[in-house]
């Protein structure tokens, strides 16, 4: 930094050791070492380089101008003050030492009255190496050997029986409670699984196939009511697993969504241009009493209920050609030259009022209908078994014969239905060309 750049905001720190000033104390707190200075400079000056001796001049000369020199009369007053601060500084001074001088007798004293006692007990003991370090004045005011000191034995420790067999009684009272609890949870227990086996040993007892089942979230015992084993090829198995309540009461839990639609079967004729439905059956599903054995019944016959609508629903895009349609997907439509089948499904709580039209002979037809169709579709379990039974043909061997595409109960009801009404309409034609041959 050059003086030139200096302005007068500018802090500077002059290379002279700092002046005795009115407080001698201040002085010397203040006093710093070469190796202090040096940093300070270069910080608030910068480098070496840039200090000049015309600068060092100009600022020398800047503190020792006239207008900056002190007057006679207030370099008495500095000098007056200056001697009264050294006075007050000498007084403190003698004042703090004559503090240290007093504590460190102190000290001493009570060093000297330890060494003296402890010289007392060893003189009780060693009387040579105790008056070795004993004082004088203690010599001839304490006879030697006048102040002993001994070990003090206590007595052997005792244990108290009463709080160890108070802590054992509290120990075997709180292990013996919890046993006691433990217990009656245990009884509890077996009560509820004596209750759940028996319940499962009706089940088994009555028929049904019981196996163990190993599911994500649970394992236990379950109930096959399906019919894989008899030849059926659906999605569904037919799985329900045998769950225990809090109550001990076992509980039948069918796997996926609870199934609650029946088949129902509607005849149709026509009347004034319109199909109106002159007779309806549905299959009756519910039962009186809501037992485990019932419920594991209901769910078999919805699921047979389920699997016969799914088997129909796949025939009627095999038989599309005669007119049989799936409306909405959940209604099949058989046309016949008479009459008009329709085959849906409705829920449990609507057969009741499927019930209520009059006992009618299309009503008679529809019951008719609605149990030939379970009975194909056993039929077909069954043909579904025996070719599962059967010994499979040699691996070269090539059949043209399959059964793919065909239908199985949708064909045998509508050819039965359908040959009868053209028969009689082609025997009243053939009636009419003989009766007209014959007049000619």
């Amino acid at each position: 930094m050059s003086a030139s750049s200096l302005s007068g905001d500018d802090i500077f720190v002059s290379l002279e050791p700092p002046p005795l000033e009115e407080d001698p104390s201040h002085a010397i707190r203040s006093f710093r070492n070469l190796s202090q200075i040096i940093p300070q400079i270069a910080l608030e000056r910068g480098t070496i380089l840039n200090v000049t001796e015309d600068s060092l001049r100009k600022e020398i000369a800047a503190r020792t101008s006239p207008h900056d020199k002190d007057t006679p009369d207030e370099t008495a007053t500095k000098s007056k003050n200056s001697a009264t601060n050294l006075a007050q500084f000498e007084d403190d001074f003698n004042n703090v030492r004559a503090d240290l001088n007093r504590l460190i007798c102190a000290a001493q004293n009570e060093a000297a009255i330890s060494l003296d006692f402890v010289s007392l007990l060893i003189s009780s003991v060693r009387p040579a190496a105790g008056t070795t370090s004993m004082s004088p004045h203690l010599k001839s005011h304490v006879p030697v050997g006048s102040l002993g000191a001994d070990r003090i034995k206590s007595s052997p420790y005792v244990e108290d029986m009463s709080v160890c067999l108070g802590w054992k009684t509290q120990a075997v009272t709180a292990a013996s409670e919890r046993l006691a609890r433990a217990a009656e949870r245990l009884a509890e227990e077996a009560v509820l699984e004596k209750n759940y086996w028996e319940q499962v040993e009706k089940i088994a007892v009555s028929g049904e196939v019981l196996s163990k089942m190993r599911m994500p979230d649970y394992r236990g015992m379950g109930v096959r009511y399906g019919f894989a084993d008899a030849g059926s090829t659906y999605k569904e198995k037919g799985i329900a697993t045998l769950r225990r309540n809090a109550e001990g009461k076992l509980v039948v839990k069918a796997e996926g969504e609870k199934r609650t639609k029946v088949l129902s079967v509607a005849i149709m004729r026509p009347l004034h241009g319109e199909y109106v439905r002159t007779g309806q059956f549905a299959s009756k599903i519910n039962y009186e009493t809501r037992d485990v054995k019932n419920e594991i019944k209901q769910a078999r016959d919805l699921l047979f209920e389920d699997e016969l609508f799914f088997e129909i629903a796949r025939e009627t895009r095999i038989l599309g050609s005669q007119g049989i349609t799936l409306d909405f997907g959940n209604k099949v439509m058989v046309p016949l030259p008479a009459l008009q089948i329709v085959i849906e499904t409705i829920d449990l709580e609507d057969q009741d009022s499927s019930m209520e039209l009059d006992s009618g002979p299309d009503r008679v037809i529809a019951e008719a209908i609605n149990v030939a169709l379970h009975l194909l579709l056993s039929k077909l379990h069954r043909k579904n078994l025996k070719a599962r039974r059967s010994i499979p043909l040699p691996l070269g061997t090539r059949t043209n014969t399959t059964d793919t595409g065909k239908s199985e109960i949708l064909e045998p009801l509508v050819s039965t239905l359908a040959v009868p009404p053209i028969k009689d309409s082609l025997m009243t034609l053939i009636m009419d060309l003989t009766s007209a041959l014959k007049e000619k």
